[in-house]
């Protein structure tokens, strides 16, 4: 049977078939007469139904499971569109595999790299001579972007370009080139030395290898390639094969990571800023509409930032969603602080508008070169922790650096030991040992695996506790403890129960979440010293049957997303390792 589907459907409101083909009656296995409620996993049809809530007009896209003839779902992408046909509503339903687009994307994916690969190699500086209307383009691709040097007639080049940027002895060699422009020679080379084309202060030999070219509609231009011979510039250039990223427009992280230290070097009297991005909620985007409608999120995301660095820096990416900007020619904090709120508001703007809800924001953290460090570790280290600092308190912000007021917000106290290094690199290499080692091997017993998790996310204390008291520990910096006398018990309590979300987790940045509903637990997390705390309330076929517990007495602060699905993920691996 065929594995995926891509199609058209038309339903009526109660979702019996309107129109539909022959490929999707085969694949689902339906006829004309019946219910297009079957073809759909059963928590999809609400979905489906509300469409017709929606109104006339406007396509949106949601993602779906479409059950084939045999009962195999496969997930599709599907844009709904309502309309009338006389008297009757009507939804249409256009599906996309997501097999055949993850195909299409890569295969696109494919010729914008290989396109990009080769502006990248031609030479930086291309030229383009359009006969109708007798404009002459001369511009340099530098990170995939377009740079203008000249845009005019040949006749106002060639007076530019002879009053000091053409060496004397290749005058007449400059005259003939603009000549053999002008009448759109089939194909010319000429060899000129000239000064300033990207900066430079001396002459230097520049090879034009040009050609004529016509498009469908007859009309005719000059292209051309420009090589600096000895370019001193070269060095800098930007290699789309080896230093662009797979996916996004921009630098890789090995590439970034150069070109930052070569900003470095080359501004040793001057200043750069460190900005770290990543989007807010991004997380929930991928878990609810999946990582297709994540990476338009991403591809966005990178115009924006692009769009307003405009030249004035390196943009790369460092993993993930997080993005790191490293300015060349920003003055000072005016125009610093200018561009960071152009880019937070536009992000936000754009995905408010979104009818999906994406609710996706951006929070910066930033520091300055060689204000506050000139190691590229430092400062990526340190702008990172106000990147924290903005997540924080609130996201949708930026933070730039100021000792006088974060200094005392880096290392809270009781937060990491002094003489543990770098716990924070090292969350995910934990995670990999939680399974490994503590749930496939054994090799990791209760003690081992707590006090590695609990020291590297800077926890106070780690509850586990089943509802009828047969498993408790508690780990904090201290030790680990098994005595069920001496550890506090979060009871089952219908009304703490009805905080949990539908992953069974509790997100509490402040007890004030609490908001007088749970004394009880409320009082026993004041006893304890706790501001922070994360709870997995552990669920057996609908039963409660226990809680873990990661809590934090360093002052109020938010969970990132990532610490909420690590700690999540270990509650659930200490729960299952515990059964077996």
């Amino acid at each position: 049977m065929k594995s995926n589907y891509s199609g058209e459907i038309t339903v009526t409101s109660n979702l019996f078939l309107k129109l539909a083909d022959d490929g999707f009656l085969k694949f689902t296995g339906l006829d004309m007469n019946a219910s297009a409620e079957t073809a759909f996993a059963e928590d999809d049809v609400p979905v489906i139904k509300n469409a017709f809530k929606s109104g006339v007009g406007g396509d949106y896209h949601v993602m779906l499971s479409l059950r084939r003839a045999d009962g195999v779902f496969c997930a599709c992408l599907a844009s709904f569109h309502v309309f009338f046909e006389g008297c009757e509503m009507l939804l249409r339903i256009k599906i996309a595999d997501l097999s055949e687009l993850r195909a299409a994307r890569n295969e696109l994916k494919k010729v914008k790299s290989l396109a990009n690969a080769y502006f990248d190699l031609l030479g930086c500086i291309l030229l383009k001579y359009e006969r109708t209307s007798e404009l002459l383009e001369v511009y340099y691709i530098n990170d995939n972007r377009r740079r203008v040097i000249y845009n005019g007639t040949i006749d106002g080049w060639k007076e530019e370009m002879l009053n000091g940027k053409v060496a004397p002895e290749s005058a007449n060699e400059f005259k003939s080139l603009c000549e053999d422009i002008a009448v759109s020679r089939k194909g010319f080379r000429h060899s000129v030395k000239i000064k300033g084309f990207l900066g430079g202060t001396e002459f230097e030999e520049c090879l034009f290898s040009c050609r004529l070219v016509s498009d469908e509609a007859g009309e005719v231009s000059v292209v051309g390639c420009i090589e600096i011979g000895g370019n001193k510039s070269q060095g800098n250039v930007i290699d789309a094969v080896n230093d662009k990223d797979v996916f996004l427009d921009m630098l890789n992280k090995r590439a970034v990571i150069e070109q930052a230290n070569r900003i470095m070097a080359n501004n040793e009297n001057g200043h750069s800023y460190f900005i770290l991005l990543d989007l807010d909620n991004f997380k929930y985007v991928n878990d609810t509409y999946g990582h297709i409608v994540g990476d338009d999120v991403l591809i966005a995301f990178t115009k924006i930032i692009n769009d307003n660095v405009n030249g004035r820096g390196i943009v790369g990416r460092m993993g993930g969603d997080e993005i790191l900007i490293v300015t060349e020619t920003i003055a000072d904090q005016t125009e610093l602080r200018n561009m960071l709120r152009t880019i937070r508001t536009t992000v936000e703007w754009t995905f408010k508008n979104d009818p999906r809800e994406l609710n996706v924001t951006c929070s910066m953290g930033v520091c300055e070169f060689p204000v506050n460090g000139s190691d590229f570790n430092k400062l990526y280290s340190l702008a990172d922790k106000m990147l924290y600092i903005a997540k924080s308190k609130g996201k949708n912000r930026y933070i730039i650096y100021a000792p006088e007021l974060h200094d005392s917000q880096l290392e809270p106290v009781g937060s990491v030991p002094k003489n543990v290094k770098n716990f924070s690199a090292d969350k995910i290499g934990i995670m990999h040992r939680l399974v490994d080692r503590y749930l496939v091997r054994r090799t990791y017993n209760n003690a081992k695996i707590f006090s590695e998790i609990g020291e590297a996310f800077a926890l106070s204390e780690i509850l586990m506790i089943y509802q009828d008291f047969t498993v408790a520990f508690q780990w904090t910096p201290e030790g680990i403890f098994s005595d069920i006398g001496k550890i506090a018990h979060f009871k089952y309590d219908e009304t703490f129960g009805s905080l949990f979300n539908s992953d069974n987790l509790l997100v509490l940045d402040g007890l004030y979440k609490l908001d007088g509903k749970c004394p009880e637990v409320e009082e026993c997390l004041n006893q304890k010293g706790v501001k922070s705390a994360l709870f997995y309330r552990i669920d057996r076929v609908g039963k409660f049957s226990g809680y873990v517990m990661f809590a934090k007495k360093t002052q109020r602060q938010m969970w990132s997303e990532y610490e909420i699905m690590a700690l999540s993920t270990a509650a659930k691996v200490f729960d299952v390792s515990m059964r077996e």
